[in-house]
């Protein structure tokens, strides 16, 4: 019997662009599913960064008394300029940078340099891009010198939001220049904010997309170094594009505006950071209470104005 000739056989051409179609379809499904997981755990390690950040609070108030609130003279000063998270990093397990830092300068000496440089995990957002983006001092000219935070002490409602009377801003938890007790909190510790997400600065964000290239005046926000009062927030809204204000966009339009000049002629000296996130619908917020919400950017300006003041006698809903 003549020996079986046996071939085997292979793929097409057609087959093989087939499969290499199908997989090209799996991986383009995949991927978003992929991304939604990741971004859900960088929004969840955001929330906890906050609610680390409240017990320090806690325990400073516990400690000491009073609430920890930013130190910063009027005006271009040679006088100490003294974040609130200076006197917190005892708290966060940094209390080898607390005792190397001199008080009687301000953050961006060249004594307090080594240590407002060190980034502190715990300050930023891992859904916010360049971590290791620098801020810098207008008052001095000099940038990108010290290492960033993504979250920002809700101090008042500004003048510049178009709510308050005159010219008068209207004072929330972490006031500026203040000693701030639970007691003072009339509204509420569950219904006043302390601190809100304000990402990415001082690279100024307009819907997601960069707009201008730091560092400089007239190129980014007033704020963002971890170790600088002027990365305190003192609440407007903007516009829908984010580019002007005040208007209808209370969160996530903008992360703030840019200064263009020292003393700017709308800020002065003071920051021009807004409530922003990289996280889809809104931003993370540490309450007075130690609570962290997310609140939504459909919220209205108004809610969230209220939700700023701590005395300020405003009923709020929840509904944010």
């Amino acid at each position: 019997m003549p020996p079986t000739n046996t071939r085997r056989r292979g793929f097409t051409l057609i087959e093989l662009l087939v499969v290499i179609a199908i997989i090209a379809i799996l991986i383009g499904l995949l991927l978003p599913a992929v991304q939604k997981v990741r971004e859900a755990a960088s929004r969840s390690t955001c929330s906890n960064n906050l609610k680390q950040l409240g017990l320090a609070i806690m325990n400073h108030e516990s400690g000491m008394g009073t609430i920890p609130t930013s130190v910063r003279p009027a005006g271009n000063t040679p006088l100490p300029r003294i974040s609130w998270l200076i006197p917190t990093l005892a708290y966060i397990e940094q209390d080898n940078l607390r005792k190397n830092y001199d008080t009687t300068q301000s953050w961006g000496s060249a004594t307090n340099l080594p240590v407002t440089s060190q980034k502190i995990k715990i300050l930023q957002c891992p859904s916010s891009p360049n971590p290791d983006r620098k801020d810098g001092d207008p008052q001095t000219s000099t940038w990108n010198t010290v290492a960033v935070t993504d979250y920002a002490a809700s101090t008042s409602v500004s003048p510049l939001s178009g709510l308050t009377p005159g010219s008068t801003s209207v004072p929330g938890i972490m006031q500026k220049n203040t000693t701030v007790r639970i007691g003072d909190i009339t509204d509420g510790t569950s219904n006043t904010i302390l601190i809100t997400e304000s990402a990415g600065r001082p690279q100024i964000y307009r819907r997601g997309q960069p707009y201008l290239t730091p560092p400089g005046l007239g190129q980014q926000i007033n704020g963002g170094g971890w170790a600088r009062p002027g990365s305190d927030l003192d609440f407007y809204s903007s516009t829908a594009d984010g580019s002007s204000y005040p208007g209808p966009c209370a969160v996530g339009c903008t992360n703030g505006f840019v200064f263009s000049a020292y003393p700017d002629p709308a800020f002065g000296t003071e920051g021009s950071s807004a409530p922003y996130s990289f996280h889809t619908g809104g931003v993370n917020t540490l309450f007075g209470d130690g609570s962290v919400r997310f609140i939504r950017s459909s919220v209205d300006v108004v809610t969230f104005a209220a939700l700023v003041t701590r005395n300020g006698g405003e009923v709020t809903t929840g509904n944010y």
